[in-house]
């Protein structure tokens, strides 16, 4: 009798498991595109143009331009932040890391030149093989109001808990022995 009504009880828990499973989902809203970097100078991950290292001619280092697209809508500003993350001081290469805070929400672009904080172009010593560098842009739900000589660690403090979209986009950059 008890093999008789379990086998009852597990014919009906089937039957409305498979009813449940054809009951139609509601559909999901798209999702928003995801923030977009970019530079008209170079293509992702390819190498940089030497005007935006220091091997520019004259030493006349100059910034990249860089645009985006696809801001989420509850950006209030962005920050910018360059970094070198293959430079290592027992490689003889010492770190990079630029950054660019409070860009006001609607800017859709940094010019070339002279527009990052600090911007020192990257400088591969030669033989040390490609070194990738970062620009991560970072949209915000706040403006960070931060010192022009702010560290490292007092950026990754500021925009803790406030990043509501990222994007990366790469450069990189290889010097040959001569």
């Amino acid at each position: 009798m008890r093999a008789r009504s379990l086998g009852l009880i597990l014919v009906f828990v089937g039957a409305v498991t498979e009813v449940g499973a054809q009951q139609p989902q509601a559909p999901r809203a798209p999702e928003a595109p995801r923030l977009q970097l970019k530079s008209p100078a170079f293509s992702d991950a390819a190498q940089l143009p030497l005007q935006y290292t220091c091997y520019a001619e004259g030493g006349k280092t100059i910034s990249p331009p860089l645009q985006w697209a696809n801001t989420p809508k509850e950006t209030v500003s962005f920050t910018l932040i360059v970094n070198g993350p293959d430079n290592h001081p027992n490689k003889g290469v010492a770190e990079e890391f630029f950054w660019v805070a409070d860009l006001p929400d609607g800017s859709h672009q940094l010019a070339g030149g002279r527009g990052i904080t600090g911007y020192r172009g990257p400088c591969a010593p030669a033989g040390v093989g490609r070194l990738h560098y970062q620009f991560q842009l970072l949209a915000l739900d706040t403006m960070l109001n931060l010192a022009p000589n702010a560290t490292r660690a007092d950026v990754a403090k500021a925009v803790d808990g406030h990043i509501i979209g990222t994007s990366t986009y790469y450069g990189s950059l290889e010097r040959l022995p001569q």
